[in-house]
């Protein structure tokens, strides 16, 4: 089930109609009830895996709570199960095809794969959050759960299931552990919040794909056209990505919930530390915490040399890896660890009047922009032959009338559909100077209206519905 369906508008209904006539454990057992519809909706067999991630990961938990001198092994027995489930389902497939492209190429009997895995929707996300509990459990940060349900709801919670954010148990689980209740500001923000969820997904990122998936299609492009895609590429995958982060958090406000935030206007960073910090931050602070420091900490406690950057590496190609089964993501990880360890360096060796310069901070953002479609390339394009095709392609070559005015008209095309984001970035930063009180009643008016404007561009200029970009890791 989607959020921008009709089918989710009346299955959310039917959730808030019955949901707050219950008391807290009813609550509870309720929304585990209708978690589990939800993520089994299309393909009722997703269940049985989510299902048997959880129970292994409410045992390892009561087993470490009861046999603490044997939680190092169980923790491994936890890592091990979820990983070799992500493993199968996720990455044996690329496994499988590449080890049959080695042997060809070492002129050794190969074989077809023929292998045709099904990815279940969500489980990267809800594997790196049912092992961030066995994580804090082992570490002595939470105490093993010992009611299943709870535990269970805290693994499927329907909201953030499909595409996070990647919720801590060690935050969330007592969310689910008291009572819960709800104001009209709740309401209020909540269904600005979906509003704006379904704007940037359905008029934003779903018009916008349009042109990203004519450009990309090229067989022969130029200068002009491709990088004009991967501009047009970096709206979508922002708008689609954090319209679901948007639709998650209202509808988990709408329940008394909230969720951890997961962007915070990535395209006015000015480093690669910060667009890290402002995007998909939910996965970058987790792996931040659950790798990369460990690995900080191990490499300094044995003298390695380089060891802050060997972590970087490391960690960044884990965050590749995370993001699909292929080589262009890869490479899309360690192009971001790269950028990190040479903007550090760089910084160590600037004047601190210079970096701290708020003149200089424009031109940073500018580049950093640059960097990050760099990256949104590699990210998109699956044929390392068309990355390199898209790099190497000349900005003097020669091109057709018909090409410039193609290129030109896209181009003001992606700034038409981009325009409402940069608008909702410079009004957040602009908002508490304009408004003295957080609920004043200029305020409200104008997220009304702005609510009212939105509402009728989804029924007007919607584009083509396409899925959610990040449903396929």
């Amino acid at each position: 089930m989607i959020f921008h369906s009709l089918d989710f508008l009346l299955f959310m209904l039917f959730v808030l109609a019955v949901y707050w006539q219950l008391g807290r454990r009813a609550q509870n057992l309720f929304l585990l009830g209708v978690s589990y519809f939800f993520y089994g909706y299309v393909h009722p067999w997703f269940l049985y895996l989510i299902f048997a991630s959880t129970v292994v990961d409410y045992l390892c938990g009561l087993t470490m709570a009861r046999f603490p001198e044997k939680k190092r092994f169980v923790l491994w027995f936890s890592m091990v199960s979820n990983l070799t489930f992500l493993g199968y389902f996720k990455y044996f497939g690329f496994f499988v095809e590449n080890v049959a492209e080695l042997l060809r190429l070492l002129g050794l009997p190969s074989f077809t794969n023929t292998l045709d895995i099904f990815l279940p929707v969500g489980i990267s996300f809800y594997t790196f959050q049912s092992m961030s509990y066995i994580i804090d459990v082992y570490a002595g940060r939470l105490k093993a759960r010992e009611n299943f349900f709870e535990f269970a709801l805290f693994v499927v919670f329907f909201p953030q299931l499909v595409a996070g954010p990647i919720e801590r148990a060690i935050t969330f689980l007592p969310q689910i552990e008291k009572a819960r209740s709800i104001s009209a500001t709740d309401v209020r923000d909540a269904l600005f919040l979906l509003v704006w969820g379904f704007f940037k997904k359905l008029v934003i990122a779903d018009n916008v794909a349009y042109i990203v998936n004519k450009l990309f299609a090229l067989e022969e492009t130029t200068f002009a056209l491709a990088w004009i895609g991967v501009l047009a590429f970096g709206v979508q995958v922002y708008a689609d990505f954090s319209a679901y982060t948007d639709m998650a958090h209202g509808s988990a406000r709408l329940i008394g919930f909230k969720l951890s935030p997961n962007f915070n206007h990535p395209f006015i960073a000015a480093s690669p530390a910060e667009f890290w910090k402002r995007w998909h931050i939910s996965l970058s602070s987790y792996i931040q915490d659950y790798i990369f420091l460990p690995l900080f900490f191990h490499f300094r406690a044995r003298g390695v040399r380089y060891g802050v950057e060997k972590g970087l590496l490391i960690t960044f190609f884990l965050i590749g890896l995370w993001h699909g089964a292929g080589w262009n993501f890869i490479v899309f990880g360690l192009y971001h660890g790269m950028l990190v360890i040479v903007y550090d360096r760089c910084k160590a060796v600037t004047p601190i009047g210079i970096r701290e310069s708020p003149w200089i901070r424009p031109f940073q953002v500018v580049l950093m922009f640059f960097f990050i479609h760099v990256g949104f390339l590699l990210f998109r394009e699956g044929e390392i032959a068309y990355i390199v095709r898209h790099l190497s392609l000349s900005p003097f070559a020669t091109t057709t009338a018909l090409q410039d005015r193609a290129a030109w008209f896209l181009f003001g095309q992606t700034l038409l559909w981009s325009l409402p984001l940069w608008i909702n970035t410079a009004y957040v930063h602009v908002k508490d100077h304009l408004f003295r009180a957080p609920e004043s009643r200029i305020r409200t008016a104008l997220h009304l209206l702005v609510s009212a404007l939105m509402f009728y561009a989804i029924l007007v200029v919607r584009g083509d519905s396409e899925a959610f970009i990040y449903f396929q890791f």
